[in-house]
């Protein structure tokens, strides 16, 4: 249950940055010209993307560590009452 709320955050945190990219470049290429964006908007967005970032690669780790200890009792060796 944990690793999947993890997976949920980290899938979240991954779309949301990928919004934002695409938004920038869809600016950047003149999609909305007459539109200006705000030095606030640009700064939030940026924060989001920086944020984002953060999340995803601590939850990454996260993962890795849930998977790893989960293989490690798969490789452990059972204890058998001779």
């Amino acid at each position: 249950m944990k690793r999947h709320l993890y997976q949920f955050i980290q899938h979240l945190a991954v779309s949301i940055f990928i919004g934002i990219a695409v938004y920038g470049i869809i600016i950047y290429m003149g999609g909305e010209v007459n539109k200006k964006i705000p030095v606030g908007t640009s700064l939030l967005l940026g924060l989001a993307a920086v944020i984002c970032v953060v999340v995803f690669v601590t939850t990454g780790g996260v993962l890795d560590r849930m998977m790893a200890k989960g293989a490690e009792k798969e490789d452990a060796p059972e204890e058998r009452k001779g």
